[in-house]
């Protein structure tokens, strides 16, 4: 059965933020043009500096979304070579799941529909663990 290589349409965050910005532009350079097992990049509708998608169905990443209003206790993710860890919290949205990073001071969601293993997300921990991190609070 052929795959979809029509542009897919991905919710573009609206931070305009400086740091927000700069560090989405960062990442969505240093994202793979493949994940999982054979995953490819796909164009996206909205803005290609802030939106990804790979496969079909798509696996989807915003970069500077709001953080979840109802977090979930956080899972850590790794890429595999045994760098540090990614916090996601999850949520499950239907025949997807959406994972968005709780360590960052630049919030990043990816949807993974339950069709894919947990190897797409482990293939994109490597560029997301570039992000920044919150500054610790003085005196801590």
């Amino acid at each position: 059965m052929p795959r979809a290589t029509a542009p897919v349409a991905v919710p573009v965050p609206t931070s305009t933020a400086v740091e927000v910005v700069s560090s989405c532009g960062a990442l969505l350079r240093a994202l793979p043009e493949e994940i999982g097992e054979g995953l490819k990049r796909r164009k996206v509708l909205g803005d290609p500096l802030r939106t990804a998608a790979w496969g079909d169905p798509a696996v989807t990443l915003e970069c500077g979304v709001a953080r979840p209003t109802r977090p979930e206790p956080p899972i850590e993710v790794g890429p595999n070579d045994d760098g540090p860890l990614v916090a996601f919290t999850t949520h499950d949205v239907g025949a997807a799941t959406r994972f968005t990073t709780s360590d960052r001071s630049v919030t990043v969601a990816v949807t993974v529909p339950d069709v894919y293993d947990g190897q797409v997300l482990v293939d994109l921990t490597g560029p997301l663990r570039a992000l920044p991190t919150p500054s610790p609070a003085p005196g801590s």
